[in-house]
């Protein structure tokens, strides 16, 4: 389990061995210098040794500083390989998607609308996507595959219809891999649980502190994150964190809040740690002026009370839930009627509705492409052709892969929502596992969001989906005994 850093071997010439072991125990004895090493021996990473000597070979005294670099990320890579956990990659993946989700290579391109860019891009989290998985198949190979099951027929049909039937270009292919990443998280998160505690939820909430923090830096005059061009007039007045958008924003706040319910209230540090988490998130939320989200975030919080309190797990801390999301309504009722007022039909969604509807009758077992709709749909739409496709990711998906490759894509998702209901109305929630439950209380919010919007299915948003789903879907199905979660 990674607890810290390792220590680093001593490089100085003719000094002690101070390497742990290859057990990771107790540091070695220390050699009398005229003790020769055997040729075999090797560092407990699996590199040769290089302890110096006197002689002609001994290391200069100025390349010290070096030596000491290298052994300390040596005996960093050891301290991570022999985490049981990969607690290290779960947090590392977690920050990437909620913070810092940044294009490595290329780090600019043509500025395109859709599910991923327009050509494969290396992302920050393309890398911890993949050191996770890689972290764990090695570990528990088998596991990580057995959470792959539900997606074997999704990526079947995508490898059979790139095969035969959509178009071999870049576009296609970056939609493609992007989808492959999801299937890839939801397996990470889904041989996590349980290795790596409660890291995943942990480093959500210190994520949503990060946002909020960026998001009162903004306020001040101080903003960690600058938007520029067309887009700077539409988000005017609203808070965007360190995203690109307050819709962005708000949806990893609510992310955070529904990892923030799942966490242990053993202790009142613990709880207070809790509730001030969800009111920061929720007051994320409203600064962000997102309807949907809001009520999305607000129906979650009130749907798992009421579950505990069904469960009989209802104490007065649940008032101060409650009193939380009363103040939340009171705060966000000025700009909510604002905005139903200047937009009361959701702007143009009637009408790229109807443009999606008329791509699936038009393709209704292919799809266009994963990634095509606005390249395909806005040969025909103006409105599509700015930037601006279907604000539903049913039937974005339904219009790119076809209704079949829709249908397989969101059967993970329907698997994990339909056992962890089974677990919570079996058990009325006395025994229902924590991640049944929080899964059972967003899901109404994931509709609404779903529904609204098409920011679940792109960048970041869908593999924070992805991550979270496998993750608690993965203890949702069997029966747990009341308090087993530490609530108690």
């Amino acid at each position: 389990m990674f607890t810290g850093t390792a220590g680093a071997p001593g490089s100085g010439a003719g000094g002690p061995d101070t390497s742990a072991d290859p057990d990771g125990n107790q540091p070695a004895t220390e050699r009398p210098p005229a003790r020769t090493e055997p040729a075999h021996h090797r560092h407990p990473g699996g590199w040769p040794a290089t302890r110096s000597r006197p002689g002609r070979h001994a290391r200069p005294k100025d390349n010290r500083t070096t030596a000491r670099l290298v052994a300390s990320g040596r005996a960093a890579a050891v301290s991570l390989m022999s985490d049981p956990g990969r607690r290290v990659y779960i947090a590392a993946l977690v920050v990437t998607l909620a913070i810092g989700p940044v294009a490595l290579l290329p780090a600019t391109g043509t500025i395109y609308v859709g599910i991923a860019t327009v050509t494969p891009t290396l992302y920050t989290y393309t890398i911890t996507v993949a050191a996770a998985g890689a972290a764990l198949l090695v570990t528990g190979r088998r596991q990580f595959l057995e959470t792959l099951r539900p997606w074997l027929p999704f990526l079947v049909w995508l490898v059979a219809l790139a095969a035969f039937a959509w178009d071999p270009s870049l576009r296609s292919v970056s939609g493609m891999l992007h989808l492959c990443l999801g299937a890839a998280a939801f397996a990470v998160g889904a041989t996590a649980r349980g290795r790596g505690g409660s890291i995943l939820s942990w480093t959500f909430m210190a994520a949503a502190w990060v946002q909020v923090l960026a998001i009162g830096m903004a306020a001040l005059g101080l903003p960690l994150r600058r938007i520029t061009g067309p887009q700077a007039l539409d988000v005017l007045g609203r808070a965007t964190g360190l995203t690109g958008h307050p819709g962005e924003l708000a949806k990893v706040l609510f992310f955070c809040g529904l990892c923030a319910l799942a966490l242990p209230q053993r202790t009142r540090r613990e709880r207070w740690a809790v509730w001030l988490t969800l009111g920061a998130v929720l007051a994320g939320v409203s600064l962000s002026q997102s309807r949907s989200v809001l009520v999305a975030t607000v129906s979650m919080v009130l749907i798992f009370v009421l579950l505990e309190r069904a469960a009989g797990r209802w104490q007065k801390k649940h008032l101060v839930l409650i009193g939380m999301v009363v103040v939340l309504g009171a705060v966000s009722s000025p700009w909510l009627v604002q905005r139903f007022a200047a937009d009361p039909n959701g702007g143009a969604r009637g009408h790229v509705t109807q443009v999606a509807e008329r791509v699936i009758r038009e393709h209704p077992w292919t799809g266009v492409g994963p990634n095509g709709y606005v390249a395909v749909a806005g040969r025909f739409d103006r409105l599509t052709a700015t930037g601006v496709p279907v604000h539903n990711i049913f039937l974005l998906s339904a219009a790119e892969l076809g209704i079949v490759g829709a249908v397989l894509l969101w059967l993970p998702f329907v698997a994990v929502t339909v056992r962890a209901v089974r677990q919570v109305w079996r058990t009325r929630g006395t025994g229902a596992e924590v991640g049944a439950r929080v899964i059972v209380s967003a899901l109404p919010g994931f509709v609404l969001i779903a529904v609204t919007g098409w920011g679940l299915l792109e960048g970041p948003g869908f593999l924070m989906l992805c991550l979270i789903f496998g993750y608690f879907g993965a203890g949702s199905g069997a029966d747990r005994p009341e308090g087993v979660d530490g609530r108690h």
